[in-house]
């Protein structure tokens, strides 16, 4: 598999980690009450990926507001298609190389 395949790969990956945490977000908000914690999927591009990640909804809506930008555990970075922008300890926030950033605009579910 060439590089070019790979990284469309890994942002698809990605991108559907993406959408079954808007999912979740949209289920947990429909309850009463918010929770101080959620728990979130790690939207790292490893599909095999079953690590959670603990956050405020406004965390996560921090980390929605940009399109290019994916929240995953510590560690589950990759550096070939993706940068660190943010790091807590309990998340990291990575974006996006330029050539892979029109593959999850196309796939973000929020318009």
């Amino acid at each position: 598999m060439d590089d070019a395949a790979r990284e469309a790969r890994i942002a698809r990956n990605e991108s559907r980690f993406r959408e079954i945490n808007e999912q979740l977000e949209a289920d947990l908000r429909r309850l009463p009450g918010d929770p101080e914690m959620v728990s979130f999927v790690c939207e790292c591009g490893n599909r095999a990926c079953a690590d959670l990640v603990q956050m405020t909804f406004e965390e996560y809506e921090g980390v929605r507001s940009n399109s290019h930008t994916f929240v995953v555990v510590p560690g589950h970075e990759m550096p070939e298609v993706e940068e660190v922008v943010q790091r807590t300890v309990r998340f990291h926030v990575v974006a996006k190389v330029e050539r892979t950033q029109r593959i999850v605009e196309t796939t973000d579910p929020r318009p």
